[in-house]
């Protein structure tokens, strides 16, 4: 066992639907080390982490400045006190860069894991720039998740809690559709809900599952709901990542309008409780040898696919689903650790 690992984390909230998944993170790479200090950037409730596990929060109720200037200060006050064997960063190339002259200091390689196509411009790009010159090694879930082109970046997968997600249908339908999100317009939601209005389904019901993270989301969720007022479509908010597993049983379809880099988690936790998946980044193509049945690039092909699934039988979809399996293995938590070895 290593002895001491220092680990940036966005926020600590087990009720977030998308960001609970970061819990179980901390728990599986605190296997491999005697203590784990997390420095988040957001703790929002309490949960009981083993003993070797230890939070540290910037104080969300503080501005941003002073919020990263409490963050700089604890990494001060921890990196003096403590030697540590590493930095990881999960999503959060900003703690990499406020903490960098500590880290640089008392010679703590950092590795960052990132999978998002990032921001395309202005002060968000070039912190993911630094971070990335600042970082030994960057982890990414797929070939197009990490915006910058690099020797220093390494494709390992995604690492979701396929367990609390596994569900073993008896019988599959096509009543009940679900898109999964953040509600974000780099979502790309408007492509789903529309080519869903315009195919034969559009007399069933989609749900929308998920939430804002800021004010721009705010806005753009007031937008869709407007736009949408519409008896078939509902805006269900957030639900608590605890209960999310048993809500998705509800679901038959699952949708998902995200653009090349978002490798997105909620496309591999919808497959494991085996809701059919249709999606628009090729990277997930590789969960199917390849095959772009499920594949889409703009609302036409959405809407055309969406009509094809009623020519799937039972049969067929039973063997796509026992064919994913071991392809979602290896986007499993209960395979992280093994395949972060060498960044870790």
């Amino acid at each position: 066992m290593k002895n001491k690992l220092l680990y940036f984390n966005l926020a600590i909230d087990d009720n977030d639907t998308s960001l609970g998944f970061a819990i179980k993170w901390i728990e599986t790479i605190a296997q491999n080390y005697y203590q784990v200090d997390v420095v988040t950037l957001r703790k929002s409730s309490d949960v009981n982490f083993s003993q070797n596990i230890n939070i540290y929060s910037a104080n969300e109720s503080k501005k941003r400045i002073s919020k990263y200037v409490h963050l700089f200060k604890i990494v001060k006050q921890l990196t003096s006190e403590n030697q540590y064997d590493r930095c990881f960063s999960h999503m959060s190339p900003i703690s990499v860069v406020i903490a960098s002259y500590y880290l640089k200091k008392y010679n703590i390689k950092t590795t960052l894991w990132f999978t998002h196509p990032g921001p395309k411009f202005g002060i968000k790009k070039i912190i993911l720039y630094i971070s990335l010159l600042l970082s030994e090694y960057i982890v990414t879930a797929s070939k197009s998740s990490f915006p910058f082109k690099s020797k220093k970046v390494n494709v390992i997968g995604h690492a979701i809690d396929l367990e609390r997600f596994k569900n073993n249908k008896k019988v599959f339908k096509l009543n009940k559709f679900v898109i999964l999100s953040r509600i974000s317009s780099s979502k790309d939601l408007e492509l789903s809900i529309d080519s869903f209005l315009k195919s034969n389904f559009s007399e069933q019901t989609l749900d929308i599952i998920g939430g804002p993270l800021n004010e721009s989301d705010e806005k753009y969720l007031k937008e869709l709901t407007k736009k949408y007022d519409h008896p078939n479509i509902n805006f269900l908010g957030k639900i608590k990542y605890i209960d999310l597993p048993k809500k998705l049983e509800e679901y038959d379809v699952h949708i998902n309008s995200a653009k090349s880099g978002f490798f997105d988690k909620s496309v591999l936790e919808t497959l494991s409780v085996e809701i059919l998946n249709l999606y628009k980044n090729s990277d997930f193509n590789i969960l199917f040898d390849g095959n772009e049945l499920f594949n889409f690039n703009n609302s036409i092909e959405l809407i055309n696919k969406l009509n094809n699934l009623s020519s799937l039988s039972e049969d067929n979809l039973q063997i796509i689903f026992n064919n994913l399996q071991t392809k979602l293995e290896q986007n499993s938590i209960s395979t992280l650790n093994k395949r972060l070895k060498n960044y870790l």
